[in-house]
Parts: C-alpha cells; structure tokens; sequence
C-alpha cells in the first residue's frame, strides 16, 4: 500500500492538469476583458471570487487532515 504522502502528491498533480484542461477548454470561448458589458464582469468577479474562497477553504481543510491523519 502507497503511503499517504504519495497519494496526495498524484492527487495534486491529477487536480493541476484537470484544472489547466478546463482552463483551456473554458478561455478559447471568452470575449477580451474591454468588450465585455459591465454585467458579465460583475459576474465574472463573482464566480472567480467563490472559486478562490472555494480553494481557500479546501487547502485549510487538506492540511488540517494531513496534519491530524
């Protein structure tokens, strides 16, 4: 059996490439920031905003198991 050290790191590596897929994948279909309309930006900073707290709170949560494990 693996240790847990090395399951973590194959996790964060899977997590990177998928994350860079889909970044790829969602940008091709994105307008330039200058002819968006002040709505789309709004939301734009919104879902980013969430998606950083988001990510905040799972490397909180991932630490605090691997500490506690």
């Amino acid at each position: 059996m693996a240790s847990i050290e090395i399951l973590i790191a194959i996790g964060i590596f899977i997590g990177f490439g998928f994350g860079i897929t889909f970044g790829i994948i969602i940008g091709k279909k994105q307008k330039p920031w200058n002819e968006i309309t002040y709505e789309e930006k709004r939301n734009k900073k919104i879902m980013i905003s969430a998606a950083l707290i988001l990510l905040i709170i799972d490397a909180i949560s991932g630490f605090w198991e691997f500490l506690t494990f």
